[in-house]
């Protein structure tokens, strides 16, 4: 049941096989900071970089809006670009977010294993999986709408203000190899994951003002995109999709699960 999601098998054994890394353990990684001012210019070369969908297979990109007034008193651009080789090898691709008018710029060779926490802040124990805070996502975009609507809830609802949007921009030529007829991942057209996710202490409050704000950007992404369905990532799911929406709209998916749960 290859992506049905997390709740249609029951998992008794299972062998995993491990690969070596064709180019060595490390992975090379440069991380770019833009103003709000360089919205436009900085998603024309993430846009061409993407190439709808053909990033090369070595490479990735993570892109979000975020709070960080050590650096500006507005919502910045944080854009990090990996490359799974050399410095040199990765340069055609960095040069032209170095030709932005940008704030902050570094780089840096992380070990594979320990990329996630050295790179990215997002390893085991790292903030972003720290107990005590409550994350929803609504998965989606009309860029500089988001991001107002954004700078607006930082602005006006300071408990939310460790929240972020993130761009998702991965290489996808192994995903888009397989038959979408034969696994339920029903979103192999997608070229890239865009979400508004909510940071906060739980209360009441909070809760109310994240779904607002979330449902506020997922709206924003459907009405710009039209006449496109949403479409949502399993993980990134708030929990008032519908079936169709994570699993696909075309009938016989949603059967083919119903029969599976008899």
């Amino acid at each position: 049941m290859r992506g049905a999601g997390h709740n249609y098998d029951t998992v008794t054994s299972f062998k995993l096989k491990i690969f070596d890394h064709p180019r060595g353990q490390d992975t090379y990684y440069v991380t770019y900071f833009f103003t709000g001012e360089q919205l436009e210019v900085f998603f024309k070369q993430l846009n061409l970089l993407l190439n709808n969908g053909n990033l090369p297979k070595d490479l990735n990109t993570y892109a979000i809006f975020t709070l960080n007034p050590a650096i500006h008193p507005k919502p910045v651009i944080l854009f990090q670009l990996t490359y799974f080789g050399t410095a040199t090898e990765a340069l055609p691709h960095v040069q032209p977010f170095l030709n932005l008018n940008r704030i902050i710029v570094t780089n840096a060779t992380a070990a594979y294993k320990n990329f996630a926490h050295e790179a990215t802040d997002t390893g085991v124990g790292d903030p972003v999986c720290a107990p005590g805070r409550a994350q929803a996502s609504f998965p989606g975009g009309l860029k500089e709408q988001i991001y107002q609507l954004f700078s607006d809830m930082v602005t006006e609802t300071p408990a939310l203000n460790s929240s972020f949007v993130q761009f998702e921009g991965y290489a996808l030529q192994g995903v888009k190899a397989v038959d979408p007829v034969s696994s339920a991942y029903a979103h192999r057209d997608d070229n890239i994951l865009v979400s508004l996710t909510t940071s906060y202490t739980p209360s009441p409050a909070n809760h109310v003002a994240a779904a607002i704000y979330g449902r506020q950007a997922r709206q924003i992404w459907v009405d710009g995109e039209k006449p496109r369905q949403l479409s949502v990532y399993t993980n990134y799911a708030y929990g008032d999709e519908t079936l169709q929406q994570i699993y696909g709209y075309e009938p016989w998916r949603s059967e083919r699960l119903r029969a599976l749960k008899k």
